[in-house]
């Protein structure tokens, strides 16, 4: 059956660039900061995805450091700051003991926190169970500290500042060590940007000169210097076995030494210059590795997953965490979520979209959650400061927004919205850990059901997202721990086994109220809400994945359904579009998944297309897995009408277009 496909490509988003990256190593969770001070929480055990988005810090963000699952930052407000993960905001902050803070370590057997500032002062905190208690500071140096490290055994300190390294002892809160960098012909000054310690106490830095050196921290010796880049080296990471150090800066190229042992003597090492690479245009910021994979970021806004060997490169845009599109079907609306704002279009086949609504919360708030109901007539938004619920009338031809308040005593700050498709419910996710089940029917808009999963003991970690069923009668919420539980007609229902991996999308069936859930490594799980079981297919699936599928770099973030056959179901990742029918047969798992044009998916069992020469050739094979492999950076593939999709993508030649120019722009070819 043919679709009509709206692609929309005016939804433009700013490429936020990368500032700094920390890996908690036993959950494999990545924090990055981007250019306008959020955190992004990235879960990367599996396909790599956000999980949080932090908007609300104070002042900027120079450096985030991890201790267990508690994050850390600290930037030029001069407090080192501790976030609530399951709140998104800042849970406390510590004051330091002067001026800008720009770098922090953490050394997790001694549970210390070390903080450098811009007048030169380090900064030492203990790092207890509920919080975090200032402890000594060291003795002052000249100038800022730019960079800061922990050696293996917490007994010393590594700092680095203009045209010197400093080793410090932590006891007595002396600099042992002045490790000089030298200058350059120009006798321009030299900032150490980057530092890492290895286990045997050797020091590795890079600086404005583009110079990578190796030093010994217990003699306070240079043992190596290497010209690595044309332009200052901002960041480098060591392998997990440390014997591979990468390095990356101003100029973008990533570099890797490594260390071998020399022939003849086994006690004495060398470090050689290895592969390099080219993933980035613009200045790299920062580097982490987890396992062999490399993580690089920076002006750019694209997170890198690379590894050699063998030779892979994912580039993840700089998008917003689903979902931030949602669709209003039944007058054929599209909300678009940005950063600072909420746009409504009105889309018609064959002319030029329409915008209705330009709205911007107050100076300075950032947008969490905006969602519109199928019927156009409700719209929602939270803020950081608070939920808004508005109706939605047509006034003389306009739309006008009108503000309506919901009858609670509660803070209902919300980073999960959903209409039910019959728009008489509205769910909501709170951040202090309740669902709340809103009556849209009565006069004046109502809390009809609240549901405490923390204080029942369904969940036991942060609520990630929330599913309504077609009239309101279900509600299906999920944990960061893949725990799904269900509740029917405002009482608890039942929860569903669980998986050690996270989920990344989940959607309820109209009609058939089937819930459909997809992991992070891609596997799909089809789950009946009302014989509380897994549904037939689903069990079948399980032995009948493409490996093409389970091998895909991107995690789906959205599902979507055909009206008019519920054997249908849509799912979508980044760069591709997975149909999947449920009465074909089963692919075995080293066939490759037919491909099929987008305005033209199989939708009866037949598997016949609409229009002879539709689809390309491997459309008309029987399979019930085909895919669509036509876009970039897809945020959104979904159905505005029985006979309509829309695909909603941000074009990545619009994203380079609006960085600024690359070193090699300014100074030629390098």
């Amino acid at each position: 059956m043919s679709r009509q496909v709206h692609r929309v490509r005016f939804y433009s988003l700013e490429p936020n660039a990368i500032k700094c990256m920390s890996l908690e190593k036993k959950f494999k969770l990545l924090a990055i900061s981007r250019e306008d001070n959020s955190i992004e929480i990235w879960n990367i055990s599996f396909t790599p995805h956000i999980e949080t988005t932090i908007f609300g810090t104070f002042g900027t963000i120079e450096g985030l450091a991890w201790f267990n699952k508690r994050l850390f930052s600290v930037g030029i407000q001069g407090s080192v700051i501790e976030y609530d993960l399951r709140k998104q905001e800042p849970k406390s902050m510590h004051p330091i003991s002067s001026s800008s803070c720009w770098c922090l370590s953490v050394h997790h057997d001694n549970k210390k926190l070390a903080a450098g500032t811009d007048d030169g002062c380090i900064n030492i905190f203990d790092i207890h169970k509920e919080e975090l208690v200032y402890s000594k500071i060291m003795d002052k140096q000249e100038g800022r500290i730019s960079c800061i490290s922990w050696d293996t055994s917490g007994d010393y300190l590594i700092t680095g500042s203009v045209d010197t390294i400093r080793v410090w002892k932590v006891s007595t809160g002396h600099a042992i060590h002045r490790l000089l960098t030298g200058r350059d012909m120009n006798r321009k000054e030299t900032v150490v940007w980057t530092l890492a310690v290895t286990d045997d106490f050797t020091i590795i830095s890079g600086d404005s000169r583009g110079k990578l050196c190796f030093w010994d921290g217990n003699n306070g010796i240079s043992i190596a210097t290497y010209q690595s880049h044309k332009a200052d080296i901002l960041s480098l990471c060591l392998a997990e076995d440390q014997n591979i150090v990468y390095c990356a800066g101003v100029d973008p190229l990533i570099a890797s030494y490594e260390r071998v042992k020399m022939r003849g003597n086994e006690e004495q090492v060398k470090w050689v210059k290895s592969i390099q690479r080219v993933i980035h245009d613009h200045d790299v910021r920062c580097l982490v590795t987890c396992g062999n994979i490399l993580y690089s970021g920076g002006v750019d806004g694209y997170l890198a997953h690379s590894s050699y060997p063998p030779k892979v490169l994912i580039k993840y845009p700089p998008l917003l965490q689903p979902p931030c599109v949602e669709l209003a079907s039944e007058v054929k609306y599209m909300l678009l979520r940005y950063p600072n704002s909420v746009t409504l279009w009105k889309l018609n086949i064959g002319k030029n979209p329409i915008k209705l609504i330009d709205w911007r919360p107050p100076t300075g708030l950032r947008v969490k959650a905006a969602s519109i109901c199928a019927n156009g007539q409700w719209f929602a938004c939270s803020t950081p400061d608070r939920l808004r619920l508005y109706s939605l009338k047509l006034v003389d031809h306009k739309p006008k927004l009108i503000k309506v308040k919901i009858r609670s005593k509660k803070c209902l700050v919300s980073h999960c919205i959903v209409f039910s498709a019959d728009s008489k419910t509205l769910v909501i996710g709170i951040l202090e850990g309740y669902i709340c089940v809103i009556d849209l029917e009565s006069p004046a808009p109502i809390i009809k059901h609240t549901f405490r999963p923390y204080k029942e003991n369904h969940f036991h970690d942060n609520l990630r997202s929330i599913a309504v069923s077609e009239n309101g009668d279900y509600v299906v919420a999920f944990d960061l721990r893949s725990t799904v539980v269900v509740w029917h007609h405002g009482k608890y229902y039942c929860t569903l086994p669980v998986r050690k991996c996270p989920i990344t999308s989940i959607a309820i069936q109209p009609g058939t109220n089937y819930l459909v859930l997809v992991y992070s490594d891609h596997q799909i799980f089809e789950y009946s809400l009302e014989s509380m079981k897994y549904t037939e297919f689903s069990r079948q699936l399980q032995n009948h994945y493409p490996k093409e599928w389970l091998s895909r770099n991107f995690a789906v973030h959205s599902i979507a359904f055909d009206s008019k056959n519920p054997d249908i179901i849509i799912l979508n990742d980044d760069s591709a579009v997975l149909v999947i029918n449920k009465q074909e047969e089963l692919p075995c798992n080293e066939r490759k998944i037919p491909r099929l044009e987008a305005n033209n998916y199989i939708s009866n069992t037949t598997g016949e297309g609409s229009d002879s020469g539709a689809g390309s050739p491997s459309s008309q094979i029987k399979s019930a897995f085909h895919i669509i492999k036509r876009y970039k950076h897809l945020i959104y593939f979904g159905a505005l009408s029985d006979d309509e999709m829309v695909a909603v993508e941000v074009s990545p030649a619009t994203l380079k277009e609006k960085l600024p120019q690359t070193l090699r722009t300014l100074f030629g070819r390098m």
